[in-house]
């Protein structure tokens, strides 16, 4: 028990590394976001106090009413927007770097969360790793009445109709109005699902159509089920912020003393 223990500690600290590595590895971006962000900010200022300066100052602007003077204000103010309109697409442009190092960040955190989770010993952590857009065969052995006779053909009409999800030239889905909104749902009205709930019912439909939402919105070119952090404990999609809020409390030297009496 105490080396399981041990372990799972060293592989909790492998996992915060490689964490710790990916903020460093963008803080250089975000520091150059603020970099920016203060030259714009400069730039606008200094064009404010000159705008400020001519308006409390009209005689000298009208002294400025020379072909010459007058030519040297309209060059002074196209460099200046043009410096503005420079230094806003670099921060526009560092901005959207910014925001897609960011999600890949939190994906790539996720994906170690995921590896990690995968390889967990412990039962009694409450997230796991759920495989989205894989059909549940527990309701076909229900349905089949799963005795010895017919569990093997329980499990042939399960694989056929994970062929069938998996298949990108069957597409059972419909676009409905929902509050307004465009969204899309599976078609009940299919014939293969009609012929599905016909023959095996209710519960071996709902996980085909579970199946078929899940590999719709998260891997509708590739067709092949795809690993999801998971909460165990409430059934559903784990966010970052449950797992490290978990992981860290079993870092709490109270709380670990607590469960240990």
């Amino acid at each position: 028990m105490e080396k399981e223990s041990l372990e799972e500690l060293q592989r909790r600290c492998s996992l915060f590394k490689e964490i710790s590595q990916l903020y460093e590895a963008n803080y250089e971006e975000k520091r150059k976001v603020q970099e920016l962000k203060h030259k714009l900010e400069e730039i606008e200022n200094q064009h404010k106090k000159k705008n400020k300066k001519v308006n409390e100052n009209p005689s000298e602007s009208e002294e400025e009413n020379e072909p010459e003077a007058e030519q040297e204000e309209e060059n002074e103010e196209e460099e200046e927007e043009e410096e503005e309109a420079e230094a806003e697409k670099e921060l526009m442009e560092a901005l959207i770097a910014n925001e897609k190092k960011s999600k890949d960040e939190l994906n790539e955190v996720r994906r170690l969360f995921i590896n990690h989770f995968k390889n967990a010993s412990t039962s009694s952590c409450p997230f796991g790793v759920k495989r989205m857009g894989e059909l549940d065969s527990e309701p076909f052995t229900e349905a089949m009445k799963c005795s010895k006779d017919n569990h093997y053909e329980a499990m042939q009409k399960c694989t056929l109709w994970s062929k069938y999800i998996r298949d990108p030239h069957w597409h059972p889905f419909k676009f409905v109005k929902i509050r307004g909104k465009l969204t899309e749902v599976v078609d009940g009205e299919d014939k293969k699902l009609k012929g599905l709930k016909k023959e095996l019912g209710e519960k071996a439909y709902e996980a085909v159509k579970t199946a078929l939402i899940e590999m719709n919105e998260y891997n509708p070119s590739g067709r092949f089920p795809v690993h999801e952090l998971w909460n165990l404990e409430e059934d559903r999609k784990a966010t970052l912020k449950d797992v490290v809020e978990y992981m860290l409390d079993g870092w709490t030297p109270n709380k670990r003393l607590r469960r240990r009496k």
